[in-house]
């Protein structure tokens, strides 16, 4: 514990031994806090927020509440708020535990390394926060898998607070002077500066019981003591142990089948039958955490395309006319209704993301979506849903920098048109050029605040792995990682298969296993691993479904 760079009260630098225990992997938020029916005193309020302008009191009162609806046993006496370390119920962490679990086993300045300028990847403070609080487990964690340990709001610890603790603390789980006025706040805020961030840093705030004198920087998250059996330890609650292990979510849904299109005709309901039933006969359908899809809500749908469009492919779909805006793009009477699930489904498996329940997830949804336009349906497509799963995620879960990367053997028009001019969205995109829709030259670099922020590899003809894998190496990597997403997004089209009508190229079940490893690093390095991706074009049966089973075996690993 402690720092020599940093201020006297982190000094000496000691070694101490804590015993096994449980934290949550989140800040407490709001929503969390009401449950219990506690008043909600939060300055910044949203219901996955974190809580704060909660007082040290108050805290405690969270900790014994949940310890009872859970059946635990409360720590505190609530007289005297003198903690039970020997109950197993919640109560707040000391500062030995609270350091330890920031650190994950790092010495250095951060839980990361020792570079400030990596601070913005991992946590909310003074030069990314825009004055407030944000959703937690929106930036990455530490490699324990702890959220927002450097940032979003500070957090009490158990402890009452003295500047000279560490010069008499016990080796052994110190648990702090007996007495004090103030207690220990750990962590950095939204309003913290790089330094008052770093995993070291101490700090202190009287324990007052009035909640209107509260600050609206501290927070907190409850710890209890460590179980000592398997069913015990795999218990589960909205706020998860460190144990959970990261899935990989499936999205599919039978109405996707019911988007009908003529005999022969290249986009048509077998392609997910296909996927299907290679994933179940491989067995890796029941290693998947399995999505349902709902119908989105018009207020997403409305971010990409207009009101007149989505009215006019509703009464089209209705009518049965055949197709929408061009032969290429057919529809039956439940095309409409599929379409509004395929977007919808994209938006839940974000959810499933954003709510921990899995890290990454593949989407089989039909009809497909990277050349629809803001009022034009073309190129099977008919609503954009990478396009709208990005300004979801913007707009739901305030992250800006949102990666799509598009390995689609057609270039995705639409999606392009809708970021131009956005700095917010790095758009890559690997695709045979020339060949439909005709867009996607190298020229096509983005305008006014978004120039260089749309990014075109087009290849020839008959391009094999290893141009593809050129690409990404030399071209997307390095602008993926400067970007540095908070979220990656993939138009995965497996028509540059070697075997698909269409595509003609020579990408082989190799090659698009390699290009997702690449994303998901980025993934990775950037945003904790939040990375969805969206079914596209692929119509080689075989090669579509052998292609998908091997970027899933990926995302799985």
């Amino acid at each position: 514990m402690g720092s020599n760079a940093g201020a006297k009260d982190e000094l000496p630098v000691h070694k101490v031994w804590v015993s096994p225990f449980l934290m949550d992997r989140y800040e407490v938020t709001q929503e969390q806090f009401k449950k219990f029916q506690l008043p909600d005193p939060s300055h910044f309020k949203g219901p996955n927020h974190p809580l704060e302008q909660i007082n040290w009191t108050d805290a405690a009162l969270y900790c014994n509440e949940r310890s009872r609806a859970e059946g635990f046993e409360p720590c505190y006496d609530e007289e005297t708020w003198r903690c039970d370390f020997d109950a197993n119920g919640y109560r707040l962490p000391t500062e030995a535990e609270w350091e330890y679990a920031c650190r994950a086993g790092t010495r250095t300045t951060y839980s990361f390394n020792n570079d400030a300028r990596k601070l913005k990847i991992y946590a909310w403070f003074v030069g990314n926060s825009l004055g407030r609080t944000h959703p937690v487990g929106q930036k990455k964690s530490n490699s324990w898998g702890l959220y927002d340990m450097h940032g979003n709001v500070a957090e009490w610890c158990n402890d009452f607070y003295s500047q000279g603790y560490y010069e008499q603390s016990p080796q052994r789980d110190p648990r702090g002077p007996n007495h004090g006025r103030e207690r220990v706040v750990r962590g950095g805020a939204w309003n913290s500066s790089a330094d008052a961030c770093r995993s070291s840093y101490r700090s202190s705030d009287p324990s007052i019981d009035d909640t209107c004198l509260a600050n609206d920087a501290i927070g907190f998250r409850c710890v209890r003591a460590g179980l000592s059996n398997t069913a015990a330890r795999e218990k589960t609650h909205e706020n998860q142990p460190i144990e959970r292990k990261p899935k990989t979510g499936f999205l599919y849904d039978d109405i996707f089948l019911e988007h009908k299109a003529p005999q022969g005709f290249p986009e048509r309901p077998e392609r997910l039958s296909a996927i299907v039933d290679r994933l179940k006969s491989q067995g890796l359908y029941s290693k998947l955490y399995p999505l349902k899809a709902m119908p989105i809500p018009l207020e997403w749908l409305t971010t990409i395309h207009s009101r007149g469009y989505i009215e006019r492919a509703k009464k089209s779909c209705e009518q049965s006319e055949g197709y929408l805006d061009s032969p290429d793009v057919p529809i039956s009477s439940k095309s409409y209704e599929a379409a509004l699930s395929a977007a919808g489904g994209v938006l839940c498996a974000v959810d499933a993301i954003m709510d921990a329940k899995i890290t990454n997830a593949f989407c089989a949804v039909r009809p497909p979506g990277h050349h629809a336009l803001e009022d034009q349906a073309m190129g099977f497509c008919i609503f954009n849903n990478v396009a709208i799963a990005a300004r979801y995620i913007q707009g739901k879960y305030n992250l800006a920098k949102v990666l799509i990367v598009d390995w689609d053997v057609h270039h995705g028009n639409g999606t392009q048109a809708e970021f131009y001019d956005d700095p917010n969205v790095l758009y890559f995109s690997v695709h045979r050029y020339p060949f439909y829709p005709g867009s996607g030259s190298v020229a096509e670099r983005g305008v006014g605040k978004g120039l260089s922020h749309n990014i075109n590899v087009p290849l020839p003809a008959g391009s094999t792995d290893s141009d593809y894998m050129r690409a990404f190496q030399e071209q997307l990597k390095p602008a993926a990682l400067a970007f540095c997403p908070e979220f990656v997004l993939i138009s995965a089209g497996f028509d540059a298969h070697i075997d698909d009508p269409l595509g003609g190229m020579n990408v082989t079940e190799r090659g698009f296993a390699q290009m997702t490893q690449i994303v998901k690093i980025i993934a990775e390095e950037c945003c904790d691993g939040r990375l969805v991706s969206v079914l596209e074009g692929g119509y080689s049966l075989d090669g579509l479904a052998a292609s998908v089973e091997a970027h899933i075996r990926v995302l799985v690993e």
